[in-house]
């Protein structure tokens, strides 16, 4: 007997159509209503029954599902068309079974709980569409398999322009880009010494240099150093580093920072993009208070660890998102903030400052529905912190 799990949502759109949603899967479909009566039918009078009723009746579905985070990192999560133009090509003709079927495959219907609730794991290898994974697993199976498209690659293009030396117009630019600006122009001054830890193409480091200050970055990647070369500025310096093995960093002299930068990257030290290689956040944070003057400090930004990768629903001036774990991650790729403060403590840190950050207004010209989410459920936060002095680090 099919039924309709209480993980679906249902949304209405333009022109009366429906978007019918498993919030947990992802999965969606765009329906009229008479497909969306049947929806409710089949699990109320039974796939027969329904069959037989409607075997005559033709009805319009939309399959507008897709990855959207495609696009990138801090592209829409929702992952459907937003734009009813675009709803055309993908419109179907179906007859009940095909309708039925589709309703199957979107995780709308399901016929044993047990077995679906079995979806809801790790991915075991690379072709394993049998398991939901979380977003890592997702992005790289889309990426290596449907695109053909190396991540590594990918990155640098959802972010930069091509040559490398601008961010795109996107919530990059319009939230961190600007907070960091903002940030650096009055926390750094000439002869400041600043390391960027897991640097990536350099970009931050750069921004870092204008205010005077010497930056060096470290990146394990040697495709990013060598773009972070190639458009480095003056006072900034890049070296190749295998961050997160032992001893990676033990040609940086003691006590040679005054701050210290981390962006994007500490997550990865929880939920590791493969499983693998898993870094070791104490050895790094360990490193980190080495290299750190005693007066230093220790800057962390980094995605939001609630509203990263959460639906942008409701209207486009009054967003809303549907949270579907936090404490047990099966999707998210990110700590709980317990989990970040206990290891920063672990780690002999304390939290000085935190801030959310959110977009520049100008974005809400470019892209309305990203500047309103960002505004209202922030995507970044920055941490400064201060290294635990070593005669009461053992008593906190």
């Amino acid at each position: 007997m099919l039924k309709m799990p209480k993980d679906v949502v249902v949304l209405a759109e333009d022109k009366g159509r429906w978007v019918a949603m498993n919030v947990f899967t992802r999965t969606c479909i765009g329906l009229e209503t008479s497909a969306l009566d049947v929806l409710r039918k089949t699990e109320l009078e039974g796939e027969g029954r329904v069959e037989q009723q409607f075997e005559n009746s033709v009805f319009n579905i939309w399959e507008i599902e897709w990855f959207s985070n495609y696009k990138g990192l801090l592209a829409d999560p929702t992952r459907y068309l937003r734009d009813m133009d675009d709803w055309e090509a993908v419109r179907q003709e179906v007859r009940i079974t095909e309708l039925i079927k589709s309703f199957r495959k979107h995780f709308l219907l399901i016929e044993d709980e047990d077995e679906y609730l079995k979806y809801f794991g790790p991915k075991k290898t690379l072709l394993d569409y049998e398991h939901s994974g979380n977003f890592h697993q997702q992005l790289g199976q889309h990426l290596l398999l449907e695109k053909r498209e190396p991540p590594e690659a990918w990155w640098v293009r959802q972010k930069f322009s091509d040559d490398h030396r601008n961010i795109r117009q996107n919530l990059y630019k319009a939230v961190q880009e600007h907070s960091m600006r903002a940030f650096f122009s009055r926390r750094f001054k000439p002869g400041d010494r600043v390391l960027d830890i897991g640097c990536g193409t350099g970009f931050y480091a750069n921004l870092i240099a204008e205010t005077g200050a010497t930056v060096l970055g470290i990146d394990p990647n040697e495709n990013y150093i060598k773009l972070a070369r190639n458009n480095a500025k003056n006072g900034a310096s890049f070296e190749l580093c295998e961050i997160g093995k032992p001893g990676a960093m033990d040609k940086i002299p003691d006590n040679s920072a005054d701050y210290i930068f981390i962006s994007d990257a500490l997550l990865f030290y929880f939920v590791p993009f493969d499983p693998r290689y898993k870094g070791d956040i104490d050895r790094l944070f360990e490193d980190i208070g080495r290299i750190l003057r005693p007066s230093g400090i220790f800057i962390n930004v980094e995605p939001n660890y609630i509203f990263w990768l959460l639906p942008w629903l409701g209207e486009v001036d009054r967003p809303f998102t549907i949270m579907t774990e936090y404490s047990k991650k099966v999707y998210g790729v990110t700590p709980t903030i317990s989990q970040l403060i206990q290891a920063y403590s672990k780690g002999k840190f304390l939290v000085a400052s935190m801030e959310e950050l959110y977009p520049d207004p100008s974005f809400a010209l470019i892209d309305a529905r990203a500047y309103n989410f960002g505004k209202q459920f922030p995507l970044w936060q920055l941490f400064e912190l201060r290294k635990i002095p070593s005669e009461t680090a053992g008593t906190l």
